[in-house]
């Protein structure tokens, strides 16, 4: 007879608060004080931004790094630079955030969505195979969740059709997949510094590539096409101003300081979460290969129906009256992005439907719901666990012993 739940009157399986701690400290204050007493603020005339993108080329050991915005500008910039003619087709995952197809739609090209494994709830190279056809432009990888897509097989891809790879690192800061960290296989690659994120700025983000010819162009993007060397302003092509302030770059350089040590923390905590839940009946946590590393910016948890008989709402609820916070149907995105509204009625540009449709671009693309059909699974039978570095053993302890509680309750209804 299984354990009655707190939900239904049982006792509470957590009963301590868990751990925290603050993510901001004396070493941004430092750094923020600095880059005021300058009295400069613009990325071309500070320092901090500068010294941002110097160390985090030294941390990947990459050739070239730019400070932008945001990650979602940092993907719209790695898709400026690419120089992709509008209506050609981007392929990306079904599950991910819509900063990935922002910079997409407005370069006025075509979304193409790849279904997922799900067993990791990446993009399945299969899925990306087969949309590959004369009018694709480039793959966009979203490394999700923190672990890395199957790069052997999608580089092998990309390269056999002499298409461009894009790395989205949004969630996977100082993720590796056999050895390598995620954002120096690709061409390009995109990285986040949102408040949600492993290390913060508040906004922000990084693009980075070894190649000259798209670094050139990537500092143009990010400034509006204008030359910050001396040559005279004189654009040659639409750019945006996604610039990076001074306040911004001196943060991010404290938070680069910490990335290793807060990855480090949140594999040790995660390590021990999938553990524990692979040895509930019922559940199948996020699979992680064992070449590469998750760095768990959130963890995703299956329940199989034919054992436990409830939706992934009611388990949830049960887990958050046992003290134990978990998000139901709500890997990123909260649905396959495809069903967005935004995708669903061509709705990208106000009285058009361009880029999907349209003559001048011989754009005709369509997402029916059925189209990622693993992916849209995936959100019917999933919840996530969210982890913080903060997490102490004994939190992360409880969070498996709440989560055996309530599956063997609901294996047993």
């Amino acid at each position: 007879m299984s354990e009655k739940l707190a939900l239904f009157g049982g006792k509470k399986t957590k009963t301590t608060p868990f751990g925290t701690g603050r993510r901001l400290g004396a070493r941004e204050l430092a750094e923020v004080t600095e880059a005021i007493q300058s009295d400069i603020l613009f990325y071309v005339f500070g320092e901090k931004v500068k010294a941002m993108e110097s160390s985090m080329r030294t941390m990947y050991g990459m050739r070239f790094c730019n400070g932008c915005s945001s990650g979602t500008a940092a993907v719209h910039i790695a898709l400026g630079a690419l120089g992709l003619a509008p209506g050609r087709e981007v392929i990306t995952s079904a599950i991910t955030d819509m900063g990935t197809l922002t910079g997409v739609l407005y370069q006025l090209l075509v979304p193409r969505f790849a279904d997922i494994d799900p067993r990791t709830y990446n993009m399945d190279p299969d899925s990306v195979e087969n949309l590959i056809n004369e009018r694709t432009g480039a793959i966009l990888v979203v490394h999700h969740a923190g672990l890395a897509a199957d790069m052997d097989r999608l580089l092998a891809t990309a390269h056999a059709h002499n298409l461009p790879l894009i790395e989205d690192c949004a969630q996977a800061h100082r993720t590796t997949y056999k050895g390598r960290l995620c954002g120096t296989m690709g061409d390009i690659s995109c990285f986040s510094l949102n408040h949600f994120k492993h290390i913060t700025s508040g906004s922000g983000g990084m693009v980075m590539t070894n190649r000259e010819d798209l670094e050139e162009v990537v500092k143009l993007f990010v400034d509006k096409c204008y030359f910050r060397d001396g040559r005279k302003r004189n654009p040659y092509f639409l750019a945006p101003n996604y610039q990076m302030t001074e306040l911004q770059g001196a943060v991010a350089i404290a938070q680069l300081e910490k990335v290793e040590s807060i990855v480090t923390a949140r594999i040790e905590r995660g390590r021990r979460l999938a553990s524990g839940l692979g040895k509930i009946p019922g559940i199948t946590p996020q699979e992680i290969p064992e070449h590469s590393t998750h760095t768990f910016f959130l963890y995703v948890v299956r329940i199989d129906p034919k054992i436990i008989h409830c939706s992934p709402k009611e388990f949830t609820d049960a887990l958050a009256a046992e003290g134990i916070p978990a998000e139901p149907n709500k890997i990123t995105g909260g649905m396959p992005v495809y069903l967005y509204d935004i995708f669903q009625h061509q709705s990208a540009f106000p009285g058009s439907r361009m880029p999907f449709v349209l003559k001048e671009l011989g754009t005709n693309a369509s997402y029916p719901k059925g189209l990622c059909p693993r992916a849209e699974e995936a959100f019917e039978t999933t919840f996530n666990f969210n982890i913080t570095e903060f997490y102490t053993e004994r939190d992360i302890d409880e969070m498996v012993a709440a989560t055996a509680k309530v599956a063997a309750y609901y294996r047993e209804k």
